[in-house]
């Protein structure tokens, strides 16, 4: 399995919080989300293709990633996800894991996400509801909508998105096709490629749910507090 970990955006939302580093160098008990994540990529995938989207900051993030190959988004204050997703296309041409990078998951359900079954899946947590976030709704096991701000959502959107060779391919195609169309509003996330791939590809997404595993999204100041509070961390801090 080949893994994309996004980590290059700003952060701007952490304020004051993230003293000016990447989200990704937050630290829980010493040790930073990106290396948590590369370490439990590697505990439950010995042979792990791991590649990492880099930008704001990206040589105090370089040193911390051994091992990994590097895409550099260079437009990353200017920029959303998608041209970070796009600029690594190329990593699109085997079966794929993408994670971002502000992701805070217990080992537990790491090694039961890492490892689960589906050749193609979508983590949520159908116990945390907010209205406002990135949202999915689930039928039947799998993922029928994706967005922001909708009615009859099943749960959060825990930031892992697992794609078969096949379902890779046509993620690719479906960005491809709209960042050559000259549409990179840095706002957009990729929902239109999940919709697409779902109603266009006859692509099943299975959806994996995190209800009663520990993990923690940090995008605002407020979820590094819980963060703390939920992992016992001993002295957050940023690297």
């Amino acid at each position: 399995m080949r893994y994309l970990i996004l980590a290059a955006g700003v952060g701007r939302r952490l304020g004051e919080a993230g003293a000016g580093a990447p989200k990704c160098l937050i630290e829980v008990n010493g040790e930073t989300l990106v290396a948590r994540l590369l370490r439990q990529i590697r505990a439950n995938d010995a042979a792990a293709d791991i590649r990492v989207v880099l930008g704001y900051c990206s040589e105090r993030v370089t040193p911390l990633i051994a091992g990994c190959r590097i895409v550099i988004n260079p437009f990353f204050d200017q920029t959303g996800i998608n041209a970070s997703l796009w600029l690594a296309r190329e990593s699109f041409d085997r079966p794929l894991t993408i994670v971002h990078a502000d992701l805070l998951l217990a080992d537990d359900l790491a090694r039961t996400l890492f490892t689960a079954e589906p050749e193609t899946l979508m983590a949520y947590d159908s116990t945390q509801r907010t209205d406002a976030e990135v949202n999915v709704e689930v039928v039947d096991g799998c993922v029928t909508r994706f967005e922001e701000n909708f009615p009859g959502y099943s749960g959060l959107y825990a930031g892992v998105l697992k794609l078969s060779l096949p379902a890779a391919r046509a993620f690719a195609e479906i960005l491809d096709r709209r960042i050559v169309q000259g549409y990179n509003d840095p706002r957009d996330y990729y929902f239109f490629v999940v919709r697409a791939m779902i109603d266009q590809y006859d692509i099943s997404i299975a959806a994996f749910d995190c209800a009663g595993h520990l993990w923690q999204e940090i995008d605002r100041a407020e979820h590094i507090e819980a963060a703390r509070t939920r992992f016992r961390m001993k002295s957050p801090a940023i690297a």
